[in-house]
């Protein structure tokens, strides 16, 4: 996997942060050699074989490096997996967005899988029977000399699942984690790289009958394509197959549930348990591990949930955030893999798709959908632009930064309004913000016309992000009171512009902003044009196109007007490359998490004695009973640089997973 050099010290620095400094020395040596055996490695890193092994099998764990064996030469071959090895800095927002979403239970077990890798689901059930007892050990109750005591343990502060055995427990979490993606079933072909593992495909379809004598001809390469496509679809089927089991039983559960509560007002019984304890069991050889590519579908939708508050307000986002979380379940990766089968509500054409109603239901009874928005006079809203449906994703504009009084949307080909009637009806049962006579006979006190008037008021804010200039949710049709999705390409192209643009402000200034938005716009311009374009004097102009194009951010093309060449004869164009800028600013975001890191040794350093005292058994935990006050005046003081120089790290992994990820 190529790499930069700042991108290969900090996997290497989050090796050696979590796992030591033997794993990082032979990650290190795969990372910056390349593929490797373990005779290469042992002589790159002057360790013993045996050391070599132990850290091989620690990276391994974690899948932090591949390994393939030759058929032929029996040859093992070791190769740095570095976006798992990056992902490391992202297992605090991980825990956290688990807890968040699925509770304290959940995000223990994730926890202790980040911790092991992976695991057999049978060992896990074990181990925790073992930790917390084979019945709940709430109310301070303490399990073979372990400290969670009243509730401490997140796995057991839990106390929506007291009645169930630690064993149904666990079943039922790990059950819900793989239906929801966060956890995946771990299959042999994840141990190997991804070219490795299309080459193994390829060696086997060739096997075949049809392709003893090779592949000759655009027809038969079309048809060697297609095979090695549909056996990488069906390994693929396989190793979900479980997990969609899983969701059609919790697909079921939840239906159960909400058709017994209409009934009698009754919860529906854990039907989902027996169904995930019985599907698991089935192999007791099941192992599992974090799905970091849903993880970072999750963290996604935060990003844009944040973003669409910053500009647009709380109730809105909280909307947004709804309709995201019922996009997701659609949705297992950022960038989509051409192997994994689609989702039946799966439109190819226009992506991941939901409807009002099923934003509605999703919907959390304590957001107030009604503040937020503002009403209008009559005739200011325009209802056939304001339900205008956009089938297709907007086309790619020249310029990705809109300037005043322009709007961000594509072409208008195949595109109509919404002429039902909750089109029609504005927010509160208005039309253009005032009551119409059918509404000012529904009584609000029926259950009914309470649900109808909140999806109003819902579908207002999700008009409101169809609406803006960034884009934020596309309504693309007209089916259960409307259809929405999310153009996720467009969406970030126009972020990571904003991004580049804030860093291009902070470092070079307010006018160097201006002068990369014009070449943005006009593509390659002459030096004597651009001051006049940008209103500013030409040294000025000429000092801030120097001062760029020395960081990479411009470069400048010369063109003579005759053979000789000379500067009165030359016009200069400048002219900004994006792609390469986001390049840069990503590299350069790189080297300052490396620098954060380093920095967060030195401190460490310094402090050594004072950590040392603090690591003993009998003080940790207890530092200020424990510690002198100068000693431990000491230690508060490490714990806040320590803090602060994590928080600017998490800041960091937000601007990469915005440049890269998402």
């Amino acid at each position: 996997m190529l790499v930069t050099k700042n991108a290969a010290e900090l996997c290497v620095l989050l090796i050696g942060e979590f796992y030591g400094q033997l794993p990082s020395r032979v990650f290190s040596a795969l990372i910056f050699k390349g593929r490797s055996t373990i005779a290469q490695i042992a002589q790159q890193t002057a360790l013993p074989p045996r050391s070599v092994r132990h850290s091989l099998a620690v990276l391994i764990q974690q899948n932090a490096v591949y390994h393939h064996t030759d058929e032929d030469s029996s040859i093992t071959h070791y190769e740095a997996n570095a976006d798992v090895a990056y992902n490391l800095v992202r297992i605090g927002k991980i825990l956290e967005t688990v807890q968040d979403c699925y509770g304290p239970a959940a995000k223990s077990i994730v926890h202790d899988i980040l911790v092991l890798g992976h695991v057999k689901v049978s060992d896990l059930v074990a181990t925790y029977e073992e930790k917390h007892g084979q019945t709940n050990g709430v109310n301070g109750h303490a399990h073979n000399g372990t400290n969670h005591m009243n509730g401490d343990d997140p796995f057991e502060s839990d106390t929506e699942e007291e009645s169930l055995s630690v064993a149904d427990r666990v079943y039922n979490q790990v059950g819900r984690l793989l239906a929801y993606d966060i956890l995946e079933v771990v299959v042999p072909t994840m141990f190997r790289s991804p070219q490795d593992d299309k080459t193994t495909i390829e060696q086997e379809v060739m096997a075949e009958p049809r392709f003893k004598g090779g592949v000759r001809g655009v027809r038969q390469t079309r048809d060697f394509d297609n095979a090695v496509h549909e056996r990488m679809t069906e390994i693929h089927r396989e190793r979900v197959a479980l997990a969609q089991s899983l969701k059609t039983a919790l697909y079921n559960e939840e239906h159960m549930a909400k058709r017994r509560k209409l009934a009698n007002g009754a919860s529906a019984e854990n039907t989902f348990l027996s169904s995930a304890r019985e599907l698991i069991s089935a192999d007791p050889d099941i192992v599992i591990r974090i799905n970091f590519d849903k993880c970072l579908v999750i963290l996604r939708n935060r990003k844009l949930v944040a973003y669409a508050e910053d500009i647009i307000g709380e109730t809105t986002a909280q909307v947004y955030a709804c309709l995201l979380a019922t996009l997701s379940k659609q949705i297992s990766s950022c960038q989509e893999d051409p192997t994994a089968p689609k989702d039946a509500a799966y439109d190819h054409l226009r992506g991941a798709v939901v409807t009002t109603v099923e934003v509605f239901d999703n919907l959390g009874a304590d957001i107030d959908v009604s503040s937020g928005l503002g009403k209008t006079e009559p005739g200011m809203v325009d209802i056939r632009y304001a339900e205008k449906l956009r089938r297709q994703p907007p086309k790619e504009r020249k310029t990705m930064v809109l300037q005043d009084g322009e709007e961000w949307q594509g072409s208008d080909d195949d595109e109509s309004y919404d002429n039902t009637e909750e089109g029609r009806v504005g927010m509160n049962g208005t039309q253009n913000g005032h009551k119409t006579p059918a509404d000012a006979k529904e009584h609000f006190d029926d259950a009914g016309a309470i649900r109808t008037s909140r999806m109003r008021q819902m579908r207002q804010h999700l008009l409101v992000l169809a609406e803006s200039k960034q884009g934020f949710v596309r309504h693309c049709g007209s089916q259960d009171r409307g259809e929405w999705t999310v153009d996720f390409h467009e969406l970030f192209a126009h972020l990571r512009t904003m991004e580049l643009d804030i860093i291009i402000e902070e470092t070079f200034g307010r006018q160097a902003l201006r002068l990369v938005r014009i070449l943005r716009e006009k593509g390659k311009v002459d030096d004597k044009t651009l001051p006049t374009l940008a209103l500013m004097r030409k040294p000025d102009v000429h000092t801030k196109m120097v001062e760029m194009e020395l960081a990479g951010v411009l470069d400048v093309q010369e063109v003579p007007r005759d053979n000789n060449r000379a500067a009165n004869r030359t016009i200069f164009f400048w002219w900004f490359d994006k792609d390469r800028a986001f390049k840069r600013a990503l590299d350069n975001t790189y080297k300052s998490m490396v620098r954060f890191l380093q920095r967060l040794e030195v401190e460490r350093q310094k402090k050594k004695n004072v950590l040392m005292v603090t690591e003993r058994k009998d003080v940790h935990g207890m530092e200020e009973e424990k510690l002198r006050g100068d000693i431990y005046n000491e230690y508060r003081a490490f714990l806040d640089i320590e803090a602060k120089l994590l928080s600017q790290l998490e800041r960091l992994d937000d601007l990469v997973s915005v440049f890269r990820d998402f």
